[in-house]
């Protein structure tokens, strides 16, 4: 639990600094990633909603992997160790990854857009893969995918 407490430290303290390091420089504290603006309109994706959206999955980091854990389960029914063997825990159901989070179940998609090996999702780490299966996603069926973090759109 200590460690648990001081990971939340550790991360408040690191957006603090940023946020105030931002605001030093003049820049207003916003929830957007403008330095992936035009990454987003080369994929295509309309950049307003896509930046906030990208925002609150990743906070504009593209190695973001977020995990998704069977019901009942938790990130104690596993082991701490590096995501590649985490991924393999019981306990997780599939994760999300890279700057829009994209789920580990669109593994064909991901294999087929970014032209990978089947299976292969660190793909997704890089910023033109995960925008270029976002575009994919929002393209055949809208903002939905996001529906948790996109707003009542």
């Amino acid at each position: 639990m200590v460690a648990v407490i001081r990971r939340f430290v550790v991360a408040l303290l690191v957006v603090t600094l940023t946020t105030t390091a931002a605001q030093a420089q003049g820049a207003p504290a916003v929830n957007k990633c403008p330095q992936y603006h035009a990454a987003l309109r080369k994929a295509g994706l309309p950049v307003e909603p896509f930046s906030q959206i990208m925002y609150r999955e990743s906070r504009c980091v593209p190695g973001a992997i977020g995990w998704n854990y069977q019901p009942g389960a938790s990130y104690k029914d596993c082991k701490r160790q590096v995501a590649t063997l985490y991924k393999r825990c019981r306990a997780v159901r599939t994760y999300d990854s890279g700057l829009l989070q994209i789920n580990s179940s669109w593994v064909s998609v991901t294999a087929q857009v970014c032209k990978s090996k089947f299976g292969n999702m660190t793909v997704l780490l890089q910023p033109e893969c995960n925008l270029a299966v976002a575009a994919h996603l929002y393209k055949t069926s809208g903002i939905g995918h996001w529906r948790a973090t996109s707003g009542p759109k």
